[in-house]
């Protein structure tokens, strides 16, 4: 299930909207509050607009389906705007704005930023760049308008634009790199922030786990903006009946990857066959220890399994958790490699106490639980 339905296509003129304009006489003109559409009418006759960053001439446009607007020209080379925008983006800029009002705080509308050639969909008590992302865009394009903000002494928000409601509750989920990439930022307890702005409505992705590739364990829970707070509200952690919900979705994803491996071709070559060989495991039969949720899992890219048995092989073998995501075995994130060996260290712990019979059932779970949630 994706999250950011409403995505816009890049239009080939490359017409570009945004919601303030300079006018002839040097001043700004905003689109944020309602103005009846006659009042606009008047004004566009009568008015000339030009874009506060590039210069160049910029139109009111007044239609039936996005919200009113101002477009640059086509084939508009305009530096500090990078996609034109939805009517969901337009929306959502609006109703964020409006909220950072209600809550006394200054804010500026689409603030250029010339240091870093930057715009901020909003910036918040001058040293808050807002950004509201509403389209798909690669994880390395997020990282690096956030360390542009932090070139200048800001701190970065990024909160993901969403078309349709979510069911609340524990769920699997689906996380593309970009999405990772806006709640990676967090501290502790990360978790994906979401607007709606039909709702006008704050969506929280929390306690997340990670299981492989796209696919993660989560909990998702709304605010409406009414009973928002700024800084923001923050997801409690989750209980230890909430944990063994998410327990029990990672371990059907478990079960599925490793059924999937017993039947794969070429198992010489298979790491899965290789490392079950190695330690003498029946392929059928893994011991519960391995392919265990464990947090941070994010920064190794492949299923808890498969980097969970190579980490106990290459104990075994007196390799250090360094000396494993050097060796290239496992697919780490370049960006974490040091979180990865405290990662591969952490489980091992973890594996040590786990596989000893006596922890039993109601042990093992509290100690998993108590691991994901002790330093939270």
């Amino acid at each position: 299930m994706s999250f950011y339905g409403s995505f816009l296509t890049m239009d080939k003129r490359r017409v570009i909207c945004i919601l303030v304009a300079a006018t002839k006489d040097g001043g700004l003109f905003y689109l944020i509050r309602p103005y009846a559409k006659e009042e606009l009418a008047i004004i566009k006759k009568s008015s000339q607009f030009y874009c506060p960053v590039c210069g160049s001439s910029v139109i009111m446009k007044i239609g039936e389906v996005k919200l009113p607007h101002f477009s640059h020209k086509s084939l508009s080379r305009c530096d500090s705007y990078s996609e034109p925008e939805s009517s969901l983006h337009l929306q959502g800029k609006n109703l964020l704005f409006q909220f950072f009002k209600s809550q006394n705080l200054p804010v500026e509308l689409e603030k250029y930023l010339p240091a870093i050639r930057q715009r901020a969909d909003l910036l918040v008590d001058g040293h808050i760049a807002v950004e509201f992302q509403c389209s798909s865009i690669p994880a390395s394009q997020i990282a690096g308008r956030s360390n542009g903000y932090s070139r200048l002494g800001m701190s970065a928000i990024w909160i993901g634009g969403l078309a349709e409601p979510i069911i609340e509750g524990i769920q699997k989920l689906k996380l593309t790199g970009g999405k990772k990439e806006m709640f990676r930022q967090k501290q502790k307890n990360p978790y994906l922030l979401l607007f709606m702005p039909e709702e006008n409505r704050f969506y929280y992705l929390s306690n997340l786990i990670y299981i492989s590739g796209s696919q993660w364990i989560g909990k998702v829970k709304s605010l409406a903006a009414s009973k928002q707070q700024y800084p923001f509200a923050v997801p409690k952690r989750m209980t230890l009946k909430e944990f063994e919900i998410m327990y029990c979705l990672f371990y059907q994803s478990r079960k599925k990857f490793v059924s999937s491996q017993v039947y794969a071709k070429n198992r010489v070559q298979n790491p899965f066959w290789r490392s079950c060989y190695e330690l003498r495991l029946d392929v059928r039969d893994l011991p519960d220890a391995i392919g265990v949720p464990m947090k941070n899992a994010e920064f190794i890219l492949c299923n808890a399994v498969l980097w969970q048995l190579q980490a106990v092989e290459g104990a075994r073998k007196g390799m250090s958790a360094a000396s494993l995501v050097q060796s290239g075995k496992l697919p780490v994130h370049p960006s974490f490699r040091a979180e990865a060996e405290t990662l591969i260290k952490s489980y091992l712990s973890v594996y040590d106490m786990l596989k000893e019979q006596r922890v039993g059932e109601i042990g093992f779970l509290n100690l998993l639980y108590d691991f994901h949630c002790k330093t939270l």
